[in-house]
């Protein structure tokens, strides 16, 4: 039988949702983790709000991740921001897990010299799409 060998540092892995076999998914605590280790890119997926703002967040509620029956796209940034999530273990214990802005995200993927990789989950119009763009490239990255 033949096998293939693969050299790992040539093989482009991306941290999906960030590092979260170690850390809860989509968190700052996440893609700071995936900043600190080889990682090509860090993944995640975006959400609009009621309020135009972008948010990070896989499912498009705040039930599995933080107890919460809300919806990205039906609640307004403010009080998004103000759930806490669940920790890995299952607990509330942490005062820093929170939902993600994209520009948090953005921050930590240009801190760390990660590429971004975005799922977009809401149905984006071409401006909210023009509008997510410059704001990267409001960050210069």
């Amino acid at each position: 039988m033949n096998t293939i060998k693969v050299k790992h540092d040539l093989v482009p892995f991306v941290a999906h949702r960030g590092c979260s076999g170690l850390e809860k998914e989509n968190t700052h605590a996440a893609f700071v983790a995936a900043g600190n280790r080889s990682y090509y890119g860090i993944e995640t997926d975006i959400y609009r709000t009621s309020d135009g703002h972008f948010v990070v967040n896989h499912d498009g509620r705040a039930n599995r991740v933080g107890g919460v029956n809300v919806t990205m796209e039906a609640t307004p940034w403010e009080l998004l921001r103000e759930i806490v999530l669940y920790d890995t273990d299952g607990t509330k214990d942490r005062y820093d897990l929170r939902l993600p802005s994209l520009e948090n995200y953005i921050t930590i993927c240009k801190k760390y010299e990660k590429h971004c990789i975005l799922e977009l989950k809401s149905a984006f119009t071409d401006e909210e799409t023009a509008a997510f763009i410059e704001l990267i490239k409001g960050y210069d990255y």
